[in-house]
């Protein structure tokens, strides 16, 4: 069984996700404080996780930034959505399950995602940036600027929140 829940806590499940990633070489989600679990949650963010047969596949958090918010901060997931490529990212569990929570929340507000452009604490997250383009190509996110956000050069891109479901719904 698949859900996506809201965590506000840390829980076995959670610990048992992070100690996965440490070991993939995860070094943004290999701790509480890597993740910055709790700073997100004392500053008014949320984390989503989704999970499958009670074990967490995929987190993110999201948070106040800019005029609305940033989704998929500290995004991370153990394997891919089961089905194969996606042009549209739509295999990521947290861009095809956090989102859409995440519209829900934000209340019409702008929702922002950032890439990282020098650093790769994962091994994939340059590769992830170079998605970010295919997908503006294909109109479900605009590129904003490249700056640096908390001490990191990241690009931020603004999701396009009716394409993004437009197109969801067709995967």
């Amino acid at each position: 069984m698949i859900e996506t829940n809201l965590l506000f806590d840390t829980s076995p499940a959670l610990i048992e996700f992070i100690n996965e990633c440490d070991k993939l070489g995860f070094k943004n989600n290999n701790s509480l404080e890597a993740m910055n679990f709790k700073k997100t949650i004392e500053d008014r963010g949320i984390w989503f996780a989704t999970y499958v047969n009670d074990k967490i596949v995929g987190i993110s958090g999201l948070h106040g930034f800019r005029d609305g918010y940033r989704a998929l901060y500290r995004g991370a997931q153990l394997y891919s959505r089961p089905g194969g490529l996606s042009r549209n990212h739509m295999n990521c569990w947290m861009f095809y399950y956090h989102l859409p929570a995440a519209i829900d929340l934000v209340n019409g507000e702008p929702i922002y995602i950032t890439t990282n452009t020098d650093n790769d604490a994962s091994g994939s997250m340059l590769r992830l940036n170079k998605l970010y383009y295919i997908l503006e190509k294909n109109g479900l996110v605009d590129h904003v600027s490249n700056e640096e956000v908390f001490g990191v050069n990241q690009n931020i891109w603004k999701l396009n929140k009716e394409r993004y479901l437009e197109v969801r719904g067709e995967e």
